[in-house]
Order: structure tokens, then C-alpha cells, then sequence
């Protein structure tokens, strides 16, 4: 049985699909008024030989199941999980990972992929059989504005065993708290390659991923709320982690396809296959052209 296709809604969202995974397009939604801005994207579409329809915005919603779609909707192969020993055979020495502790709001967890992205983090971590924890629907793909397609997402059954294999690779554990932590603004840093770990809003970490960690870190603040997103947390936290450089993370791509061997030890990074991109021609329905 062919997996569930994925559904990719908005315009920054849908480039990235362009860009990243060429071949996984399957079909694209669009309306009248992106037909300027989506030009290549339908070009390559057509080039595959698959279908792209200009359509109006009912069927748009519909499609993507909510009106959030910004014009455009690109229905794709599944964007598949990372295993998490693919992902730690590519980690840098000096790589920042992130590990999420049931982050279920979709949009928190889609910022937390576009800041991900921005700072170079290595890769996620999702405990993908806690209820609590959000997975990447597409509202966590639209709001992450292609960052889902360019950070690498390992999906592991639970977070506690996925954080003792981090460790036992070598990778610093470190723990984002409320108030009882270093700043990372200022002063050492944990050494990397680190994994920052993020719990839910309401509670935050739970006890037991809290003792996990060697390592804590808070965000000086006033004190007037209770607390931060924790979306804006994870830009803050990375950009403190990553102040004395930026390194690029690896390619997705490369290690979805890459393996699912359980040697965790992180030799080189591998390079991104580039992505192909052929000519294309407007025509009839059903042979890469519009209908």
C-alpha cells in the first residue's frame, strides 16, 4: 500500500519543496493570483509529468484543509522521518540538536523547525508515541516555512531511550529551564556537539528527561509572565548556542535515503545529491501539464 501522500500548504512552504525534494512532487493546487510567483514550480511540475491545477479558493481550503493554505498547495511524496542512527553518524562535532518533550501545539513546533533551520541546528528529535507530542502535519510544515524540508526530523518511539543513545554518542544533553540554568547569552557553553532539549509549555520537562541532562540553561528575563513560547525560547537558546558560528546542517535528503543502520558512532557528514530540473510546457491534462 502507497503511504499517505503529504500535503504542503503556502507559498515559502512550497519553494522549499522546489528546492529540496524536486522528484517528490506529486500535484500543485494554486490560485490565480500565484501564478507569477509559482512559474518555476509549476514549469518543474509540468517537467514531471504531473498535474498542477489553477483552482479557486473553496477548493484550495479543501484541499488543504484549512484556509491557511496562502494560495498554494503542493501535495507530495510522505516527508519521512530520519532514523536517529542516520542522523548521529552525520552530526558534526560541533552540531546543536534539539529534542522536543511533548511540544503538541503544531505552530510551536513548526517555528521551532523554521528557527531550526535558521541557525543551522542539526536535526530534531520527536517522541512520536507521546500523546503530548506534535508530529509534522501540515500546519507544523506551513508555519515552518520550509524549514521541515530542510532540517533533518529523527522520529523515535520515546524520548527517554532516544537521550540515552545521544549521550552514549558523545552528545551533551542539555536541559531548557525556567529559571535554575546558565544564560546562554553570555559566559562557557555546554560542549558540543549538544543536544537542547524543550519541554511543553505548561509543565516543561518532565522528570525524568530533566535528570537526563549534564546541563541547564534559562533565558534572563523580568519575570512580569510566567514564561516564553517555546518556540521563541528555541530561537533564543539557539542563537545562543551557535553565537560563536553557524554551521550548515546536513541534507535531509540524503539521510532519509541514507540508512537505517544502528551504528550511532558520527562519522563525516555525507553531500546533498543535487536535485534535477528539467524544462517544461503547458498542455493537456494528465501527461505534466495543467488541467
Amino acid at each position: 500500500m502507497r503511504e499517505k501522500p503529504t500535503v504542503v500548504c503556502g507559498l515559502h512552504a512550497a519553494l522549499a519543496v522546489l528546492k529540496h525534494r524536486p522528484g517528490a512532487i506529486r500535484r500543485v493546487y494554486h490560485a490565480a493570483s500565484r501564478r507569477h510567483e509559482l512559474g518555476a514550480l509549476l514549469k518543474h511540475t509540468a517537467a514531471l509529468r504531473r498535474p498542477y491545477n489553477e483552482v479557486e479558493p473553496d477548493e484550495l481550503e479543501a484541499v488543504a484543509g484549512t484556509v491557511h493554505h496562502e494560495g498554494v498547495v503542493v501535495v507530495t511524496d510522505p516527508l519521512e522521518y530520519v532514523p536517529l542512527p542516520a542522523l548521529l553518524r552525520a552530526l558534526p562535532r560541533d552540531g546543536v540538536l534539539l529534542a522536543l518533550d511533548g511540544v503538541g501545539n503544531p505552530h510551536n513546533l513548526g517555528a521551532i523547525l523554521r528557527s531550526a533551520a535558521w541557525f543551522g541546528a542539526a536535526g530534531v528529535v520527536l517522541p512520536l508515541d507521546d500523546p503530548r507530542q506534535a508530529a509534522l502535519s501540515p500546519a507544523a510544515v506551513r508555519v515552518a516555512r520550509g524549514g521541515a524540508e530542510v532540517v533533518p526530523v529523527a522520529g523515535v518511539p520515546a524520548l527517554l531511550p532516544a537521550l540515552r543513545q545521544l549521550a552514549a554518542a558523545g552528545v551533551t544533553l542539555v536541559a531548557a529551564e525556567a529559571e535554575t540554568g546558565a544564560s546562554p547569552l553570555a559566559g562557557p557553553l555546554p560542549p558540543r556537539p549538544c543536544c537542547l532539549v524543550l519541554g511543553a509549555e505548561d509543565q516543561g520537562l518532565t522528570p525524568a528527561a530533566r535528570v537526563a541532562c549534564s546541563h541547564r540553561l534559562s533565558i534572563p528575563g523580568t519575570g512580569a509572565v510566567e514564561s516564553l513560547n517555546v518556540s521563541v525560547a528555541a530561537g533564543i537558546l539557539l542563537a545562543g548556542l551557535t553565537r560563536d558560528g553557524v554551521v550548515a546542517p546536513p541534507a535531509r535528503s540524503v539521510l532519509v535515503a541514507g540508512g537505517a543502520g544502528d551504528d550511532p558512532s558520527p562519522p563525516r557528514r555525507d553531500k546533498p545529491r543535487p536535485g534535477r530540473r528539467a524544462p517544461g510546457r503547458r498542455g493537456r491534462p494528465g501527461r505534466g501539464r495543467p488541467e
